[in-house]
């Protein structure tokens, strides 16, 4: 009997040995074998070389994870070239303007002739609203990517704040010379939004369309919360309506800014719950903010 058991311990402790064995040169694999996927670009996969059920669950974590870092590190790639091109526009758009501060300062200290400063001082205050807009786009952009949240909202009539950032755009429409088509129904569209943000948001809405547009514009609010600002765009195409939304994105028909208005939409849009969008279909250029309705009853349209 006990020659049985000792058999039986004996070959017990041959196969734990030989089980131990396995499972380290499995490990020292895998150890290897994460180890070249760490340096390597491609979206290859740790394999298991053993069927244990433990190291695979290792194996599967190792993967998640090695797939989770390959994925931060497009995103990071991804965000680094776009911050190197928004350096690089930035450089252009405000070596532009200060290039002609410079030049236009030194003719108007020459000048004798009231008419001539008049005109030196007008392309100067020119140049200088330029700057501003550019400065003010930055700033804009940088406080809403570091808000967690919206602020504090209120029940709010897209028709009245519409209303009201269109006449606040008159000299800009004016001097374009457009006349803005309206549209909004009879029933006001109430949501709760916080009242700067959705002010900013028609704002930015209004400057991208007076940009793009070749001197025409509609603008219509539906029922349902969709706010859409159309316009003839002949210097535009799908694919580069498709970008409108991209951070520091500019099309070189647009005369002023950095490509961060409509991103800061959309941030604001999906804050909200919402979404924004462009289509660009027969040389109209169309971009649309779809206000979701809040279930709070006291919202609904009146």
């Amino acid at each position: 009997m006990w020659i049985a058991v000792s058999v039986a311990l004996a070959l017990l402790c041959a196969g734990l040995t030989v089980k131990i064995v396995l499972m380290k040169r499995a490990m020292r694999q895998i150890a290897a074998d994460f180890g070249a996927r760490m340096h390597d670009e491609s979206d290859t996969s740790v394999g298991s070389p053993d069927r244990d059920r433990d190291l695979c669950l290792l194996v599967d974590v190792l993967n998640r994870e090695l797939h989770t870092m390959r994925a931060t590190e497009r995103t990071c790639g991804k965000s680094m070239a776009e911050l190197n091109r928004a350096v690089a526009n930035l450089s252009h758009d405000l070596r532009t303007p200060l290039t002609a501060i410079r030049g236009y300062l030194t003719l108007l200290a020459e000048a004798e002739d009231p008419a001539e400063r008049e005109q030196y001082r007008k392309v100067l205050a020119e140049r200088t609203d330029v700057l501003q807009q550019l400065a003010e786009e930055l700033l804009q952009y940088s406080v809403i990517v570091s808000e967690n949240s919206s602020g504090e909202t209120e029940s709010l009539s897209l028709n009245t704040m519409l209303a009201e950032s269109i006449a606040g755009a008159y000299p800009m429409l004016s001097e374009r010379g457009i006349t803005p088509e309206v549209s909004l129904p009879k029933d006001h569209v109430m949501r709760r939004a916080n009242k700067t943000e959705l002010s900013r948001m028609f704002s930015n809405l209004l400057t991208n369309a007076v940009r793009y547009s070749d001197g025409d514009l509609s603008v219509t609010l539906a029922e349902n919360g969709d706010v859409t600002f159309a316009n003839t765009a002949s210097g535009l195409d799908p694919v580069l309506a498709g970008q409108l939304f991209e951070r520091f994105f500019t099309v070189q028909t647009g005369t002023r800014g950095v490509g961060l208005g409509l991103s800061i939409v959309r941030t604001l849009a999906e804050r909200m719950g919402g979404s924004a969008e462009a289509a660009y279909a027969e040389g109209r250029l169309a971009v649309t903010v779809h206000f979701p309705k809040e279930s709070d009853p006291e919202n609904a349209n009146i």
